[in-house]
């Protein structure tokens, strides 16, 4: 089973700082990142996919993350940032095409169930320039699962997205055999989806819980608000 190992990252960015002593990636976990804008979600998960240099080590199996080419690192990884543009009047067919030569497509059925799982196949052949926001962000979702990826990393990934395509696509995702790790704003839709949950603040990793463990008092010292917990849900406080 496919593992990232990760201990004594150090990234430091201007003035903000990630500071991580551990951190264990298995492929086919789900796991959110979960806390405050600017607390060092988006670096986390930039120095994960290899794409940010950080002091410390990042382990793939045996072998050093950042000794790999950034094609071999497409053999087992995926990245989708919080905003992708694309520059060229391409289709969404000929976006989800263009990917790094050692990257493996999807075909077949797995393929069709990606373009069923984020609605995309009706615009397959539309310019991807004159999609709207949310239209964009399911062809770069459709993009992202149409490789054969052990480990995807995407930053809030349903932050554009009506409800119904939301969940749509999260009912998929959890079923797919990579490991996924998500920066998330929607605490009740990371609850009901993932599985484990990195809660971080200043730029460490306060908690490392599972679903059964998340604790109503420990999301209010990550966010700073009052919390209740009513069934899957947490409420902020009138």
């Amino acid at each position: 089973m496919g593992q990232l190992k990760c201990s004594n990252l150090f990234c430091r960015r201007g003035g903000f700082t990630l500071d991580l002593t551990a951190l264990t990636v298995t492929k086919g976990e789900k796991i959110a990142l979960l806390g405050e804008n600017g607390c060092g979600k988006t670096t986390l998960l930039q120095v994960l996919a290899g794409l940010l240099p950080a002091e410390g080590e990042i382990t793939y199996e045996t072998t050093r993350w950042d000794s790999l080419s950034p094609q071999d690192r497409a053999l087992h990884a995926a990245y989708l940032p919080q905003e992708a543009e694309v520059l060229f009047n391409l289709t969404v067919d000929e976006l989800i095409q263009l990917t790094l030569h050692s990257a493996k497509l999807l075909q077949g059925e797995a393929r069709q169930a990606v373009f069923d799982a984020t609605d995309t196949l009706p615009l397959l052949e539309r310019a991807y320039p004159s999609l709207s926001g949310g239209e964009k962000r399911r062809a770069m979702l459709a993009r992202i699962f149409c490789r054969e990826a052990d480990f995807v990393f995407l930053d809030e990934p349903t932050a554009p997205l009506d409800m119904r395509h939301a969940a749509k696509f999260m009912r998929y995702a959890v079923t797919t055999p990579c490991a996924i790790v998500a920066a998330m704003h929607d605490v009740n839709l990371a609850v009901r989806y993932f599985d484990r949950f990195l809660l971080m603040k200043n730029g460490r990793i306060f908690f490392d819980r599972q679903k059964s463990d998340l604790d109503a008092g420990e999301l209010e010292a990550i966010y700073g608000i009052g919390l209740h917990r009513c069934g899957d849900h947490f409420v902020p406080e009138r």
